[in-house]
């Protein structure tokens, strides 16, 4: 169960017999009730009305879930039994996420240190229910009985069995004490690797100030030296002066930014090299981590933690993943190499032929003066029709266009926002009522998670043949606030991951699963990136964007031209981007694959794999690794991007691209797709939803279907056709 609950992180057709036992009195959030305008708490929990309030939440959740497992202990019908468990998750899920959200956004600081208590005191408790053999026992019999009444309860009691296991439950005392050890050491190693992220970003000086491009030194810190100059003669004496300059923050965003835009190339290097060898820590961090997960999986009978975490995947193995992937990476190489020569001999036209190679702080800046030249693109231009309030329209556009919703503004309580930012959406239909709520909190600010994130605070579930759950979600941006505009614009790119994480949010919001276990991207790992995906296509496509895309002084409609410009930009290196992505995945799979050797030297692997996978050289004292979470949150299925990326061009080709914003479109993907969550196997929702030819049957796995995201790429040529089937 552990194993359920830890990773829904930075996501029943029958009466409740046993009402009114089953209470809701703790954990029924006010975030469901619009009416209700008195004081409440963080994201409308009454207990989370001040810190100390965590301690009470945790304690009740606790309480709560003892009740429900002396019920279950009772052995009552495989039905209750699966509908106890459900909200046994429900009610822990519900301290684990409202304290990871708090944790990464709260400004105050005591909010955040009871929100952290709270995380260690519910984890202690996981690992108490996770070795619980009266649950186990309970899960078990309600899985050999044959009276389940729905296909859902059926494959609740299968994926809670799955997940006992893993948890180690069915094994000796010994060997069990050491998982949860295990377990615990992981959770604390990923906290820790996150935390050095943030308080060590790197950052380089650099003087003078004119050495940065206008367009990014709000992004920068200025800072101050002192020089000597002289001072009047008549006085004869010398004074000191200040040179402007600025500091790089060398975190992911800034660090990008940097790269593309500063002609310097000294700069580049300098900000390249730091910001690609912290934070130090982390070396031994991932050593600890790899090592932990290895260990874990070998006791619970695999030969590798990327094994033993493809259960329940569509890929079912290593094997699969790595096949693939190879696959992959021959089927993109040539193009890759003509993409890379193309850049390679710009730099050498700007620079002359002292310029010999292309360096890894190249690639970035002469992409864009590429991609700017070939287009006419100007940054500013383009973001002057993406203002922050004409692209929240946007989102309502999707949802009352494909949906038949409305996504609207609401009013919160006093004290269930954690900033004045904070916006509160609701999903709104005209015949179903709300369908759930949504907290935007999108501008950067100090402390704050650093990325782009969807949270879950509550997963829908049915409580009973007349009352539903509604989901609640928060998306976390960090757009940043110009300090020369009281408008924020968005560029394209920041566009598009704003409707990706949306189809994130929609993908829990529209779900309308019996059991919160499946609730919106509470499903396989590797199909999870599918809907978020898909998504971005509507933010790259015209007939959406002249809908909303305005100027944001004039109201011009954003020219087709333009957009045109804008993807016609985004595909010129596209085989180098999806060989990038490759290369994340392979390092990710071997990273977690199979140990041959111990202790394993993580640098020189992402080197090797470099050389077979990518253009880009390897620069000694680089380690890419050692700040790329996502080998944390997706330990061994970082592929899951790529096979998403599969399916949503499948799905854009074959059910989207003809009308994109057609309600009958909005109405398949609703029914067939989203409103499963993960109640149903990944492969029979997408061919349900596309028909054949979405996915492949391969060495006793599942693997996408290539052909549609070649094509769109340009990437797919005779020579290719056959494989990609």
């Amino acid at each position: 169960m552990w194993n359920f609950i830890k990773n829904r992180e930075p996501n029943i057709h029958m009466k409740r017999l046993f009402e009114p036992f089953l209470s809701y009195r703790h954990f029924r959030t006010r975030a469901v009730d619009r009416q209700n305008t008195s004081s409440t708490g963080l994201y409308g929990f009454d207990h989370l009305k001040s810190p100390k309030g965590f301690q009470r939440f945790v304690d009740e959740a606790i309480e709560r879930s003892s009740e429900l497992i002396d019920y279950i202990s009772g052995m009552p019908s495989s039905a209750e039994i699966i509908r106890a468990m459900d909200e046994i998750s429900d009610t822990v899920c519900s301290v684990v996420d409202s304290a990871e959200l708090c944790r990464q956004t709260h400004p105050a600081r005591g909010f955040v240190e009871e929100a952290i208590k709270a995380s260690m005191k519910i984890n202690v408790y996981l690992h108490f229910l996770n070795t619980n053999h009266t649950l186990y026992n309970a899960v078990k019999k309600a899985e050999q009985d044959g009276h389940l009444l729905t296909e859902e309860a059926r494959r609740a009691a299968l994926h809670l069995h799955i997940d006992f296991e893993k948890g180690g439950i069915h094994l000796p005392c010994g060997k069990l004490d050491r998982v949860n050890q295990l377990n615990m050491d992981a959770h604390k190693l990923c906290r820790e690797y996150g935390e050095n992220i943030i308080n060590d970003p790197g950052y380089v000086d650099i003087f003078p100030a004119s050495r940065i491009p206008r367009q990014i030194q709000h992004l920068l810190k200025p800072i101050y030296r002192l020089t000597s100059g002289v001072s009047k003669e008549s006085l004869g004496s010398y004074e000191d002066e200040q040179e402007k300059g600025f500091r790089i923050i060398t975190e992911p965003r800034t660090l990008f930014s940097v790269l593309q835009l500063t002609p310097d190339e000294q700069v580049r290097k300098m900000a390249y090299l730091k910001g690609s060898s912290v934070p130090h820590a982390n070396h031994e961090v991932l050593d600890k981590l790899i090592n932990s997960r290895h260990e874990l999986a070998q006791i619970m009978g695999c030969k590798s933690y990327a094994e033993f975490v493809m259960q329940l995947n569509m890929a079912s193995s290593p094997e699969v993943v790595v096949s693939f992937l190879q696959e992959m990476s021959n089927m993109v190489k040539e193009k890759a190499d003509e993409e890379f020569n193309t850049i390679r001999n710009l730099k050498r036209d700007v620079c002359g032929q002292r310029c010999v190679d292309l360096e890894p702080w190249d690639e970035a800046y002469y992409t864009t003066m590429m991609k700017s030249s070939a287009y006419n693109l100007d940054s500013a231009v383009v973001a002057s029709y993406f203002s922050l309030p004409q692209c929240i329209e946007g989102l309502k556009l999707l949802v009352k266009s494909l949906f038949g919703a409305s996504f609207d503004s609401v009013p919160m309580a006093p004290g269930e926002s954690w900033h004045p930012d904070v916006l509160k959406m609701c999903i709104h239909h005209p015949e179903e009522g709300d369908l759930g709520f949504l907290y935007l909190d999108l501008f950067s600010r100090k402390g704050k998670y650093p990325g782009c994130a969807t949270f879950a605070i509550k997963g829908g579930r049915k409580i009973s043949e007349t009352e539903y759950q509604l989901p609640v979600m928060a998306l976390v941006f960090n757009f940043s606030r110009s300090h020369d505009s009281s408008i924020v614009r968005l560029n394209h790119s920041e566009l598009e991951t704003l409707f990706h994480e949306f189809g994130h949010a929609l993908h829990a919001l529209l779900s309308r699963t019996d059991y919160q276990h499946f609730a919106g991207t509470r499903v396989a790992l590797d199909f999870a990136e599918t809907p978020s995906n898909l998504f971005e296509y509507y933010a790259r496509d015209y007939r959406v964007l002249k809908k909303f895309a305005r100027h944001y002084s004039t109201g011009e409609v954003i020219p087709e031209k333009l957009v045109k410009s804008l993807n016609g930009a985004r595909d010129m290196f596209a085989a180098t981007e999806l060989q990038r992505q490759i290369f994340y995945a392979l390092v990710d799979q071997t990273l977690f694959g199979e140990q041959l050797s111990v202790p394993r030297d993580t640098n020189s692997i992402v080197a090797h794999l470099k050389r077979q996978h990518s253009n880009e050289k390897h620069v000694e004292g680089t380690h890419m690794h050692i700040r790329f979470s996502h080998f944390l949150t997706y330990g061994a299925g970082y592929y899951s991007y790529l096979y998403a990326k599969c399916f949503a061009a499948t799905i854009w080709k074959k059910l989207c691209q003809e009308d994109p914003l057609s309600p009958t479109t909005g109405t398949l993907l609703r029914t067939k797709l989203l409103q499963y969550g993960g109640a149903k196997e990944p492969a029979d929702l997408l061919t349900d939803l596309v028909g054949d030819g979405i996915v492949r049957y391969h060495n006793g796995g599942i693997v996408p279907d290539v052909t549609s995201c070649l094509e769109e790429l340009k990437l797919l040529d005779d020579k290719n056709r056959h494989i990609g089937k």
